[in-house]
């Protein structure tokens, strides 16, 4: 049975960073399926016209070589603080017009904020069944006090009006529900991760040169995008009690963000430059080279109503790669990995420092890691996940259709 898919995000899908639903769309077109992306550019001044009209790309992919999908982007003026806006306002008539053009049979979204009303109310027009894959706590991402609670509102109406909802953790499942979806039509789904890419690996000298790593050193590694909430800067702010252990411990963050400025100014206010390494974004094919290199990965993560119901995607590639993991204890993450026989453990904000020193010392640290290997590969493997997703949105396209 060849379906023919629409997946809606409010992201920019070419320069945003890589994550779940561009590996979906991806094998999903892998598998024969008929995959239709609709998204939301970025402001761009150099490429302002383009917002004139909408833009369709077709044969599109970042990933895997052999995927083919069609990326629409709906017209909006591509200008700081007007872009948003005028996308709400337009994209309703290219999500009618590309479900109709292509007999789109399920809708997977993602957007809240700026197309979710929009996809809801269209897919109820055209009868088409929407899942609602919840990530996160949409609005409390917003920092505008009035857009969120505008936010609020609309991602409760997606939510309670979806035919279908999966969030990555039970205790997004839960929120779900306390925000108005339905509790028979609420269910948690796993996130994945690349399971050919990220494996454990020897160290890549090649990234050991690029950096100046040398073999003697002790690697923490954080990996992702840098939010205020990423816990970093407090990090930095008390390295210099890491560094009384040896002088050899390094700290590498991959990724880049807001705060990233700020993080580099404290580095060097505390003259750290020799012991703290940013290396900006790095192509998603090279994270595992650089996790290679580190003897802990951490997720430092403030606790908070964005964090705490969540699993971050870093944790799963870390210890896909085999490697010891430290967390702050978000309720999200331990539900579904509970202790260290899955390869992390869990220290609070206030005792992250004192924690980092206890590992560093531990000589069963690299022990930890393989633990969590097997059971990531095993069941957080987009391969197979992907294919259980298709099983799902041919049970519910099934019942529509008897429905109507």
């Amino acid at each position: 049975m060849i379906l023919n898919i629409l997946i809606i995000h409010e992201i920019d899908w070419i320069n945003k960073v890589i994550f779940e639903p561009h590996h979906l769309a991806e094998l999903f077109s892998i598998q024969g399926h008929e995959v239709y992306v609709i998204d939301c550019p970025s402001p761009q001044l150099g490429n302002f016209l383009k917002g004139f009209h909408t833009e369709i790309i077709k044969n599109f992919h970042r990933i895997y070589d052999d995927a083919s999908i069609s990326l629409i982007r709906p017209k909006s003026l591509r200008v700081k603080g007007l872009n948003r806006i005028t996308y709400f306002f337009t994209c309703k008539k290219d999500i009618e017009k590309t479900i109709l053009e292509n007999d789109i049979e399920i809708i997977f979204l993602y957007g809240v904020a700026t197309n979710g009303i929009q996809t809801i109310n269209v897919a109820r027009k055209l009868n088409i069944p929407v899942i609602f894959r919840v990530l996160d706590v949409a609005h409390a991402l917003v920092s505008n006090p009035i857009l969120r609670k505008k936010a609020k509102e609309y991602e409760k109406f997606v939510l309670g009006n979806s035919d279908q909802i999966l969030a990555t953790t039970p205790h997004l499942s839960k929120y779900a529900i306390k925000m108005g979806s339905a509790k028979e039509k609420t269910s948690f789904f796993p996130l994945g991760i690349n399971a050919k890419l990220f494996k454990p690996k020897a160290k890549s000298t090649k990234i050991q040169k690029s950096i100046k790593i040398s073999d003697s050193d002790f690697v923490i590694l954080f990996v992702g995008t840098i939010f205020e909430f990423s816990g970093l800067y407090e990090l930095i702010s008390k390295f210099d009690q890491i560094l009384k252990i040896s002088q050899n411990i390094k700290l590498v963050i991959v990724g880049g963000g807001p705060p990233l400025s700020k993080l580099k100014s404290l580095v060097i206010e505390k003259k750290y430059e020799d012991n703290i390494i940013f290396t900006g974004f790095v192509p998603q094919n090279e994270i595992p080279d650089y996790i290679s290199i580190a003897d802990l990965c951490i997720n430092p993560f403030q606790i908070n109503s964005i964090t705490n119901r969540i699993l971050p995607t870093k944790i799963l590639e870390y210890l896909a790669c085999g490697k010891p993991v430290l967390s702050t204890p978000l309720e999200g993450t331990i539900e579904l990995l509970p202790n260290e026989k899955f390869g992390i453990t869990y220290a609070s904000p206030e005792n992250f420092i004192q924690k980092i020193s206890e590992l560093i010392k531990s000589p069963t640290l690299s022990g930890l890691g393989l633990s969590g290997n097997e059971y990531v590969q095993n069941n957080y493997n987009w391969e197979k996940l992907s294919q259980n997703l298709l099983n799902i949105f041919k049970k519910i396209i099934e019942s529509k259709t008897e429905n109507k």
